[in-house]
């Protein structure tokens, strides 16, 4: 209680010196802008520091940022935040970019694809947009589109684990097992215990017969998942709300055990 009687404390003097500062430097617009910036960086008070600075995108850009995971987690404020420094700033770099984010993690594919469009004309030599169009053509069944934009993060990023990881994913819907089975395997090169890679091959392996490496592998998977925790799993998911990465987490080790016990007991009808 004394804890939070004091932030509130410190807040009202702080108010007070920003009322006052803001009267005798009225005039200042750079000193409100400048001031309503190092509000939000040392308090993240948005009201204090939206007043202070009313019209700056940048500053409602980082605020969108901060509820997209910098430091809290609201989807909603995220968005608001996001649109609010489009407003004033339409060609802003990043904002379309994570305003599909946002979209996608919704299911608001449509919206989402329409953003990151935009991203992409705008600023094309930023290739983690292809890797964002990527999962919205997978999530929405257009493989094919996905296929070309997953390529093209991975000409842009060579070194991502994930990239090889989403790619292989597209493959084996598109029954493409060898493909997908080289993608996981490139990826395996740069992270060698990674257990959504080491199950992604697993799988690959199964579909074309090679039941006692698949098995070999999933065990991998296993004994690599056993060693994180839900924040480890929730980092490859930048922009997932922090309460489900128990849930994923543990739906993840689930499908590896299943896929084991399905291969011992010879049933992979559903694998």
């Amino acid at each position: 209680m004394k804890i939070i009687q004091r932030k509130q404390q410190k807040l009202l003097l702080l108010a007070v010196v920003v009322v006052a500062l803001s009267v005798i430097f009225v005039s200042s617009q750079t000193f409100r802008e400048s001031f309503g910036w190092i509000v939000w960086r040392t308090l993240h008070s948005v009201s204090i520091a939206t007043t202070l600075n009313k019209t700056d995108p940048a500053l409602l850009f980082a605020i969108g940022n901060y509820y997209f995971g910098d430091g809290a987690y609201n989807t909603e404020k995220a968005e608001k935040y996001f649109k609010k420094a489009l407003a004033l700033d339409p060609i802003l770099q990043g904002v379309h970019y994570q305003l599909a984010r946002v979209y996608f993690i919704k299911g608001y594919f449509v919206r989402a694809l329409a953003e990151i469009n935009k991203e992409i004309e705008l600023y094309p030599d930023f290739g983690r947009s292809h890797y964002v169009r990527g999962l919205i053509y997978g999530y929405t069944g257009q493989l094919a589109d996905a296929e070309t934009e997953f390529k093209a993060f991975l000409v842009w990023k060579p070194q991502s684990w994930a990239g090889n990881n989403d790619l292989a994913w597209i493959y084996f819907q598109e029954g493409k097992y060898a493909e997908a089975r080289d993608a996981a395997r490139a990826g395996l090169k740069i992270a060698p215990t990674n257990p959504w890679l080491l199950n992604a091959l697993g799988v690959a392996l199964l579909n074309l017969g090679e039941k006692k490496e698949a098995k070999d592998v999933f065990t991998q998977a296993l004994d690599s998942s056993n060693k994180m925790n839900k924040n480890d799993w929730g980092s490859a998911y930048p922009g997932n709300n922090p309460m489900v990465y128990g849930q994923g987490f543990s739906q993840m080790k689930e499908s590896i055990e299943e896929n084991i016990r399905l291969l011992s007991s010879g049933d992979t009808s559903s694998i």
